[in-house]
């Protein structure tokens, strides 16, 4: 095997459980197939996984076809990891495709969650599940906005830091993008790794939803993953809104220093 091509598929750690012990691996072992087909560009992985996302919405209204539909889901997730993993080893990122990719996972989110809402209603009569499914989207596209509007301050402190040397500023953005060597560990280290990220199973990060919410399809069990949807996220923008607000109030700080009114 080419170590160095491996190496440049191994590009990225998730942080999430799901995602670093079950679609990082699925994810690597595709890319070593089709990392260059040249054909598969990032862009139409996304546009895979949104297809893949927009069935499972639509399957969700069908409890016969739950099964499929979180098959679809978990499809829709690798595609998703398949696109950047693609991106970063062909270093052609584009700020499209970015853009792309972030914006439809917000679109195909909410659809999805308003289709589990939506039945979880009918089937049960109670029209509090829309609510509930509603206001779990709401938090997490709130927590991913605030994440990205530190994000452009976080920016901004840099390139104004970098503004009294042009040659910094010029050296800054014409850099070339620098990825991540893949992590190095032994056979101890990897056991303890796989241990750490095992045990974030409760925290219901943002690609874990996926798993959870096909889970309960498979299980019959579309309420309950409403109520833990709903709580989990909620507690989670409570969580980042505080810590996000420090971020952020630490940026204005640097930005006042910098460039005083």
């Amino acid at each position: 095997m080419d170590r160095e091509r491996l190496s440049r598929i191994r590009n990225f750690q998730s942080q999430e459980w799901y995602a670093a012990l079950v679609i990082r691996p699925i994810s690597i072992g595709i890319m070593l197939v089709i990392a260059d087909w040249r054909w598969i560009t990032p862009n139409r992985l996304t546009t895979a996984g949104n297809l893949c996302k927009l069935g499972a919405a639509a399957l969700i209204l069908y409890p016969a076809q739950w099964v499929w539909a979180a098959v679809l889901l978990q499809l829709g997730v690798i595609f998703d990891h398949l696109d950047g993993t693609v991106a970063r080893y062909r270093r052609a990122f584009t700020r499209l495709g970015s853009f792309y990719d972030k914006a439809s996972d917000l679109v195909t989110w909410t659809l999805i969650m308003l289709a589990a809402g939506w039945q979880a209603m009918h089937a049960t009569g109670e029209p509090y599940y829309l609510v509930l499914a509603a206001l779990s989207a709401m938090a997490l596209a709130t927590t991913g906005y605030m994440k990205w509007v530190v994000h452009a301050e976080t920016e901004r402190v840099r390139w104004l830091e970098a503004r009294p040397d042009p040659a910094a500023a010029v050296a800054r953005r014409t850099a070339p993008i620098v990825v991540a060597p893949p992590p190095a560990r032994t056979r101890r280290q990897w056991v303890t790794w796989f241990f750490t990220m095992a045990s974030r199973v409760w925290r219901f990060e943002e690609v874990d939803l996926w798993f959870w919410l096909g889970l309960a399809l498979v299980i019959d069990r579309l309420e309950w993953a409403l109520w833990a949807l709903f709580v989990s996220q909620t507690i989670n923008l409570l969580v980042m809104t505080v810590i996000r607000t420090r971020e952020v109030i630490r940026a204005d700080r640097r930005i006042r220093e910098l460039d005083p009114p």
